[in-house]
């Protein structure tokens, strides 16, 4: 017989399994209840007097044992003293009662002829054999194949133990032990195979989601991941182009500063002036570099009403005619919203940056897909005559690329420049 389950097998309770042992043992207590009340009846009725002593004392001890199970299995502190073994000693307790109660009963009543003929026909399937069913569920719920079978083998035990009591009996009261026995035993070890197989199946099954859920939380991480390295890289390249650039004008300006000073104060004072526009340029684009690091205002507006925002704010700083128009969607996934954002905020700053407009239309259209476009009227440019890295370009098609959308770009020299992303469907 495989031995029991260890707690070291299973810390945690199989999910809904204490609510049912709760109601089985509760429903156990309260027919115990009933079984004593219709007992004492039928003496009082049939015989006219109070049952034999040793039947009260059967009773009373049945009535006892059931009401520590029921104060064991529901007392929390219980539960938390005992962890992981205390479904152990719950379902042992609920395997073994019914045999030590048989055997009481057997012994104690052995000299009440009438009351053990009644008893020895009754005993193959009796109410508290027929209870040996809850734990064996149970066990196979719990703990699977090991649990099934520690659980049918006690039982197998237990009937073999309370068996020797009608050795002494005649032939077919034995057989008819036997035969009830192993009526019982067989329904109940299929009833617990059938649980077995089912909790197995649940347990694959949640297994099977848990690492699906796993690997999609890998995914989801490694993809936001991504998208804060490649925000960095575009940062780092917008610092470089910009910034840096101007840090170093100053610094060359500054040194020829020095010389014209001493030879011609007039050419020095234009250097000078200079100096000062790279200056605020610099600082203008360190502030832009630094908003592009605080965080959007995607959470507290949503997409279309941030895309409205990011709009007004580029007409009121730069002084373009701006015509927006602006579909209101409904709430997409947070690396998608952020990306479309980010595209807009780049397109734009190019814009401003390198197109010499006078008139940019924004344009985000929720059906039939989801796109987003941005047209001007500026100089343009040749697309094929432009690396991809020049005014961020590659940056916009990364942020499309990581949400499933397509990044083009339309333009021409004299003929302004049109930046579309598209949602697949």
């Amino acid at each position: 017989m495989y031995p029991p389950p260890t707690s070291q097998q299973k810390d945690i309770l199989a999910p809904g399994l204490l609510p049912v042992l709760q109601t089985l043992v509760t429903l156990r207590f309260l027919l115990v209840l009933l079984g004593n009340g219709l007992l004492a009846f039928a003496f009082n009725a049939a015989i006219g007097h109070q049952p034999p002593q040793r039947a009260l004392w059967i009773a009373a001890i049945l009535l006892a044992e059931s009401t520590l199970l029921l104060f064991f299995v529901l007392w929390p502190s219980v539960r938390e003293r005992l962890g992981p073994k205390f479904l152990l000693v719950a379902l042992g307790w609920l395997l073994l009662s019914p045999l030590v109660m048989d055997m009481i009963s057997l012994l104690t009543l052995s000299s009440d002829t009438a009351v053990r003929s009644g008893r020895e026909a009754f005993a193959g399937v009796g109410v508290e054999s027929a209870w040996m069913a809850a734990p064996v569920i149970l066990a196979a719920w719990q703990y699977g194949r090991r649990g099934w079978l520690w659980a049918t083998g006690v039982l197998f035990a237990s009937s073999v133990i309370l068996g020797l009591f009608f050795l002494d009996g005649d032939f077919y009261t034995f057989m008819g032990f036997v035969l009830n026995s192993l009526a019982r035993l067989g329904a109940i070890t299929v009833l617990g195979w059938v649980v077995m197989r089912l909790a197995s199946s649940l347990k694959a099954e949640h297994q099977s989601l848990r690492e699906a859920n796993r690997r999609l939380s890998q995914r989801a991480a490694t993809i936001e991941q991504l998208a804060e390295s490649r925000e960095r890289n575009r940062l780092a390249r917008e610092l470089h182009d910009t910034l840096a650039h101007s840090l170093t004008g100053v610094s060359v300006q500054l040194q020829a500063l020095g010389t014209l000073m001493q030879h011609d104060p007039a050419a020095a004072e234009a250097q000078l002036r200079e100096t000062q526009a790279t200056v605020r340029n610099g600082i203008q684009e360190s502030r832009r570099a630094i908003e592009a690091l605080r965080a959007t205002p995607l959470e507290d507006l949503g997409l279309s009403e941030a895309l409205r925002q990011l709009c007004r704010k580029y007409a009121e700083l730069t002084g373009l005619v701006f015509d927006c128009e602006i579909d209101d969607v409904q709430a997409l996934d947070p690396l998608t919203e952020q990306a479309i954002y980010r595209v807009a905020e780049a397109a734009l700053t190019n814009v401003v940056q390198h197109a010499a407009a006078s008139e940019v239309w924004v344009r985000l259209q929720a059906k039939p897909s989801l796109r987003l476009e941005i047209q001007d009227n500026g100089i343009g440019f040749d697309p094929d005559a432009i690396p991809t890295s020049r005014y961020g370009l590659t940056g916009m098609a990364e942020r499309a690329e990581l949400v499933g959308a397509e990044l083009t770009v339309e333009s021409a020299p004299g003929r302004g420049t049109i930046v579309r992303m598209e949602m697949g469907d």
